[in-house]
């Protein structure tokens, strides 16, 4: 039985992409990492987390309010993962290294591992 051979191209997919990912950057004329609104972003979901937190623990809701604020509370966490801890991870929410570690750090803190990811 013959192994299988993959052709050996010059060029991957990867290399490729990545390519094509700065000279949208390029033409765009816009930063491959983060900008005012990405951490107004970010800021915006930390408050809210805050928010939603302090008053489910320390204010004790109704149930009905409960419920609500849990659902919004599952979304904002959501939310974060998906747009801060991610953008860190990969180091595009920022051009500066300490910033984009505290970003991906901030899965840590959501009860998940940065390291994992």
């Amino acid at each position: 039985m013959n192994l299988p051979k993959f052709s050996t191209a010059s060029v991957s997919f990867h290399a490729e992409l990545k390519k094509r990912v700065q000279y949208y950057f390029e033409q765009k004329g816009i930063s491959s990492t983060g900008n005012w609104f990405l951490y107004t972003k970010g800021a915006l979901f930390g408050l809210v987390f805050c928010a939603l937190y302090i008053h489910l623990v320390f204010f004790t809701p109704g149930v009905i309010w409960a419920i609500v604020e849990s659902i919004l509370f599952g979304g904002v966490i959501a939310a974060i993962g998906f747009n801060v801890m991610h953008d860190g991870a990969h180091g595009s929410f920022s051009k500066h290294k300490t910033m984009n570690i505290l970003a991906a750090f901030s899965l840590n803190v959501l009860g998940g591992s940065s390291f994992m990811w």
